[in-house]
């Protein structure tokens, strides 16, 4: 009788517990509808740092943009469809070479993937991959690592991603990645604030680096939890709008 009961009990056991894991392309539906991405605005405006940023979608395509102003006057840099990249200074068009074009071109586009993310999580040039589940801080956390292919990739197809998604919320609460421009680095964000506009979430995050490159991806939320990782800096978007027509 002892052995049927334990028996039972174990049974119920199991299946009551929940089995967190998922396979990877499950995890990004789930992480893009709860940050809302499941329709997208026709704008969006904010300032980062030096520059104002404003993305455009509409019947012609996408467009991305970004100026600033100083002593020269106001720059601005114009990438639309992915395929042509203009900058004008003052109104008037700046020649610039293929090369320079790539790189603005790249700086444009990083900012604007980070804001929206994880909407660049469905762009077909992604190999996302499902690495089961850890707990950061006390809380159950999805780990999604992402590659990409060199078709479709970009300039920067070798850089790898993590992302931690909460297995209750599905939003991201921690990212890293490692990039190899500029000789290369790695850096582990945290989010520190969450705001939802037009049904969008937008966040902030402290931004931190180990002390030592290389250092595994998988190995930074246990690098931060032991204050091993150095802060660098605050990644915060200001006066954020959304705009639908």
């Amino acid at each position: 009788m002892a052995k049927v009961i334990v028996g039972l009990l174990l049974g119920l056991l199991f299946s009551c517990a929940p089995n967190v894991e998922i396979d990877a392309g499950t995890l990004i539906q789930k992480t893009v509808a709860a940050h809302g991405w499941t329709s997208k605005p026709s704008q969006i405006n904010f300032d980062f740092r030096d520059y104002h940023y404003e993305v455009h979608r509409g019947a012609l395509g996408i467009q991305y943009s970004r100026e600033k102003q100083d002593s020269l006057g106001v720059t601005k840099d114009v990438w639309t469809n992915f395929s042509t990249f203009e900058r004008t200074l003052n109104g008037q068009a700046v020649a610039l070479s293929d090369s320079l074009k790539t790189v603005y071109a790249n700086s444009l586009n990083s900012v604007l993937y980070f804001v929206q993310l994880p909407l660049g999580l469905q762009d077909q040039a992604v190999v996302p991959s499902y690495e089961g589940v850890v707990e950061i801080n006390a809380e159950s956390y999805h780990q999604l690592a992402v590659t990409f292919k060199q078709e479709g990739g970009g300039e920067d197809y070798q850089d790898q991603f993590y992302y931690w998604i909460h297995s209750d919320r599905f939003e991201i609460d921690y990212m890293a990645y490692s990039y190899h421009t500029n000789g290369g680095g790695t850096r582990f964000r945290m989010a520190i604030s969450k705001n939802r506009l037009g049904g969008i979430l937008f966040q902030d995050f402290d931004n931190y680096k180990p002390l030592e490159h290389p250092t595994p991806l998988e190995r930074l939320p246990l690098l931060f939890q032991e204050g091993k990782l150095q802060w660098l800096s605050k990644i915060e978007n200001l006066t954020l709008e959304v705009l639908n027509d």
